[in-house]
């Protein structure tokens, strides 16, 4: 989850993500002369909590932890769509003065009776310096927007991306190879998990609002025509004709 906001910037509080951190590590004993000795190794299974301040505190890896810190980035996205018209605002008007700037640059050129050559390549410097800076400003502005509309998507339709079956080929059409790599790596860690629900919004951080939105678009095209899946025919699951990927 982006910050948004000017004030979780460097905050130790702003959950930008978490993972599940697992492996070995040596344990050690003193002996009698307080020497550390390597004695054994223990597993470890931890929540690692990637915070706005760049901090990576750990908890333990269990369903409470899990279902607060989810609790506490719905918190944040609420806070965060709080700027989503300041943030439109602000691209509006900086496109207006870029556009404004473009158009005195074009102007003086034009109107330049002297040293022409001196007064293009000083116009022509101008406008590349301004054109990338309103790229660059545009992006970032854009890249908050979007995200703002990420989750806003996936909280609005959670029930039905919940649902989402990953093994079925027609939900990820049209989806990006970017995305369905992102994908496969959420289906691999959820399933070491043994966690039923592919998608919360944790897991879809690394998406893109388009993947999303082809990804239920694709749900309600396969809910309205209810047909039999291939591989469920080939599995011999023909009673699942019909049935729903999506909670009512």
């Amino acid at each position: 989850m982006k910050v948004i906001r000017d004030e979780d910037k460097k905050s130790n509080k702003y959950i930008m993500r978490f993972e599940v951190e697992k492996g070995k590590r040596d344990k050690y004993t003193e002996d009698e002369s307080n020497v550390m000795i390597k004695r054994t190794t223990e597993d470890y299974n931890n929540l690692v909590v990637y915070m706005a301040d760049g901090s990576k505190p750990r908890y333990s890896n269990i369903e409470e932890n899990k279902v607060r810190l989810l609790g506490l980035r719905h918190h944040q996205f609420l806070k965060n769509k709080e700027k989503l018209k300041n943030l439109k605002d602000y691209k509006t008007i900086f496109n207006v003065v870029f556009g404004g700037i473009a158009g005195i640059i074009v102007g003086v050129t034009y109107m330049a009776t002297s040293s022409i050559t001196i007064i293009l390549q000083c116009s022509a410097i101008a406008f590349v310096l301004a054109y990338t800076s309103a790229l660059i400003v545009n992006k970032v502005i854009n890249s908050k927007i979007n995200d703002i509309n990420k989750y806003a998507l996936f909280f609005e339709n959670e029930d039905i991306f919940k649902d989402v079956d990953l093994d079925d080929s027609n939900i990820l059409e049209r989806v990006k190879s970017k995305d369905k790599a992102i994908i496969a790596e959420i289906k691999q860690e959820k399933d070491k998990e043994n966690e039923k629900i592919y998608f919360d919004n944790n897991s879809i951080d690394g998406l893109s609002l388009d993947a999303l939105r082809k990804i239920k678009a694709n749900i309600e095209r396969e809910n309205y025509l209810g047909l039999v899946r291939t591989d469920e025919e080939t599995k011999g699951n023909i009673e699942s004709k019909g049935k729903s990927y999506v909670k009512k």
